[in-house]
């Protein structure tokens, strides 16, 4: 017995709980309320310590005697009497469980041990049950008893040879608990299963039974450095993983936020690209916590949808202008076509300005059918190219001149250069030829490329000016 333990203090506690027993059923309150301060008394002297071994017997039969005092009472009311029978009733199959379990435990010892506290709490803090239940459920617990006790006896007779053994089992134990150590493991599905395999071996050595007392201090010693290094290596995966889930989550918010810039600028067509690159990023960011990740993808997943939605509508509305310019366009080239002097071309000029995006192949036709209205109103074929291109450039800013004549400056250099191959060609005929066929079709071509980069050198200085 514990020396610090007062006996005349818990003494003094458990005459107090026999007196407030006593006083319970003469206080003027609800039936519930007394039977919840019942059971308050009952944990209560439970839970207080030994008393003077000369008091504890005549103590025992008092609080016994008023119990049943209290029994009878709640006897007067029949739904508190099967209300606390239930319970019993459940109490006690779930003692008889738990004892069931301590037959197939490895360690005897402890077996035994545990059963003499069911067996108390069977005895004194469970209340009776009915009467045909308690000779079964007596019957069951008390049978399951015998075999645990049968079971201890077994064991002192092959101690030493069933001690040796598990002992050798705890150190096979322990050697699988250090290959988990050993093993490297870098994903979270990997840790799990490596500590559901940790539990399971620990479990293993707790019920594994008692060992040769000369080889406990070195075992445990050896036992509590082991399962101190598992849990720091595992708190230490954990704590950077941690870290990684911190930044992880953080290049998320970062992506989030991209989008949303993106969502919001006006030229979506142009930030189409980079929002794709920010769906394969987000891909890639692993691992997350499952919650934060959920939440943190809907709403990046919502901004992408709500980008391309837009992108859609955009591209809808120009498909539609588009057509509406186009049809707008065909009216106006059948104008021109069927121009009449009385007429205005400049009005169907402008008319064509304010139609919007224009195909390539309309401009062309545009410009082949103006250039011969000019034609027919007197202008040379060189003044008619020179007023169309004013035209062009009076609605063009300076990004698209520039742009204009950069491309100019291309078919400039490429022109330069067909037409230097062409002479150098030429000076390969020999007198006899210089009449024949190929080298009028030469100098044709000759004729024809200084033409064109006359006019494209003459289109440059305009839209320089």
């Amino acid at each position: 017995m514990d020396k610090n333990i007062d006996l005349s203090k818990n003494l003094k506690i458990k005459k107090d709980l026999i007196n407030k027993l006593k006083e319970l059923i003469n206080l003027d309150m609800k039936m519930n309320e007394k039977y919840l301060g019942f059971k308050d008394i009952q944990n209560q002297w439970f839970k207080t310590g030994a008393v003077p071994r000369a008091d504890n017997v005549i103590l025992w039969n008092t609080f016994q005697h008023h119990i049943k005092n209290f029994y009878d009472y709640l006897h007067l009311n029949r739904k508190f009497k099967e209300i606390d029978v239930k319970y019993n009733l459940e109490q006690k199959k779930e003692t008889i469980e738990q004892a069931k379990k301590l037959i197939d435990i490895e360690d005897k010892i402890r077996a035994t041990k545990y059963f003499e506290r069911l067996n108390k709490k069977w005895k004194f803090e469970i209340g009776p049950t009915k009467k045909e239940d308690e000779i079964k459920l007596k019957e069951k617990f008390y049978s399951i008893g015998e075999q645990i006790l049968e079971n201890k006896k077994e064991f002192d007779k092959n101690r030493d040879s069933i001690i040796n053994d598990n002992y050798l089992k705890k150190i096979n134990l322990l050697n699988e608990i250090q290959n988990l150590i050993q093993k490297e493991d870098n994903s979270t599905k990997e840790w799990q299963t490596k500590i559901k395999s940790f539990d399971r071996i620990k479990s293993e050595i707790e019920i594994s039974g008692p060992i040769p007392t000369k080889e406990k201090k070195k075992y445990w010693s050896n036992y509590k450095n082991i399962i101190r290094l598992f849990y720091s290596k595992k708190n230490e995966y954990f704590k950077n993983l941690k870290k990684t889930y911190k930044e992880n989550i953080n290049k998320q918010e970062s992506i989030i936020k991209k989008a949303e810039s993106l969502d919001s600028s006006e030229n979506l067509e142009k930030n189409k690209k980079e929002i794709i690159i920010l769906q394969k990023n987000w891909k890639t960011i692993k691992p997350i916590p499952y919650k934060v990740n959920e939440k943190n993808w809907k709403l990046f997943k919502s901004i992408c949808d709500e980008f391309f939605k837009k992108i859609h509508e955009i591209k809808t509305l120009k498909s539609k202008e588009l057509i509406k310019n186009e049809e707008e366009q065909i009216k106006i080239l059948k104008k021109i076509e069927n121009f009449d002097k009385k007429d205005d071309i400049n009005i169907l000029i402008e008319d064509w300005k304010k139609t919007g995006n224009i195909s390539s192949g309309n401009e062309i036709e545009f410009n082949k059918r103006v250039k011969k209205v000019f034609i027919k109103s007197g202008l040379t074929e060189k003044d008619s190219i020179e007023k169309l291109l004013k035209i062009k450039i009076g609605s063009m800013n300076q990004s698209q001149k520039d742009s204009e004549i950069n491309t100019l400056n291309k078919k400039l250099e490429i022109l330069k250069k067909e037409l230097t191959l062409l002479e150098n060609n030429i000076s390969f005929f020999n007198d006899k030829l210089k009449e024949n066929k190929m080298l009028d079709k030469s100098r044709n071509e000759i004729q024809s490329k200084k033409i064109e980069i006359e006019t494209l050198i003459q289109q440059k200085n305009i839209l320089k000016k």
